[in-house]
């Protein structure tokens, strides 16, 4: 339910020269120059970062047409993916043995098949599931990722919500099932 150490350091080798370009283009962290000092950033000037790219999705062209990091053909293929984001807030219904549903919070709700970074979301919201979050979704060799950048909503909700929330899970996967893909 978590990427390989492979993947998890691909993910990272290719997220955070893409977040430290927009970083270049935009000067939303001027003391940041290097991937070295991006990394040491907290979620939300990340966030930040994040925010301009999905707001400004040409960012992603510029940065292939560039390559300014070198990036092979087949790297660049992953960041072009990157474009079919879903930026939102979800709720974090369960675990299985494979990936953690993530219900969607707009109707038609939609339930998705996210792998973890290096982490088990059970882990990073150790409290029990749901939990209510904010997070881009992307695609990643054939998986859905977070980009692990959270905002996380401190709810607690109770029985009733929580049976909604199960009944729009099944809902949602007697319409579209549960998404693998984006």
């Amino acid at each position: 339910m978590k990427l390989s150490e492979t993947e998890y350091k691909l993910f990272f080798d290719l997220y955070h020269p893409l977040l430290l370009f927009i970083n270049q283009q935009q000067r939303v962290l001027a003391d940041v120059f290097t991937v070295a000092g991006l990394r040491k950033k907290v979620t939300e000037q990340l966030k930040s970062l994040r925010t301009i790219l999905y707001q400004q999705p040409n960012l992603f062209d510029h940065f292939i047409l560039k390559n300014p990091f070198h990036f092979s053909p087949d790297e660049l293929e992953i960041i072009e993916s990157w474009k079919k984001w879903l930026v939102g807030r979800f709720f974090i219904l369960r675990e299985t043995n494979y990936y953690t549903i993530f219900l969607s919070n707009v109707k038609p709700m939609k339930a998705y098949a996210v792998h973890a970074l290096n982490r088990e979301f059970s882990k990073l919201f150790p409290e029990s599931l749901p939990v209510y979050i904010e997070t881009a979704l992307l695609p990643f060799n054939d998986k859905i990722i977070s980009d692990g950048i959270f905002s996380r909503y401190r709810l607690e909700f109770g029985g009733g919500f929580i049976r909604n929330l199960h009944k729009s899970y099944l809902e949602a996967i007697d319409n579209e099932g549960i998404i693998t893909s984006l």
